[in-house]
């Protein structure tokens, strides 16, 4: 069985609630490193739009979030 499970609307999908803590954080990393990865291209193409300030300051929260994520992964 996979990680995510389709379900009725208004939610796509669940998570299986045995998921392994290890696991969970692995998935949390890849699905921040898309994340990551998409705004990083949006500003490239965008650069000296307005607001793009902004989708910066986002791309460094995510960025901190998935270093916290694997301090929490190297924990294991």
């Amino acid at each position: 069985m996979g990680i995510i499970q389709p379900t009725p609307q208004p939610f796509l999908y669940t998570i299986n609630n045995d998921l392994p803590s290890p696991e969970a954080l692995r998935y949390v990393s890849r699905l921040l490193l898309g994340i990551e990865d998409t705004l990083d291209e949006y500003n490239c193409a965008n650069a000296g739009e307005p607001g793009i300030g902004l989708l910066v300051n986002t791309v460094h929260n995510v960025q901190m979030t998935r270093a916290l994520n694997q301090l929490l992964l190297n924990r294991e």
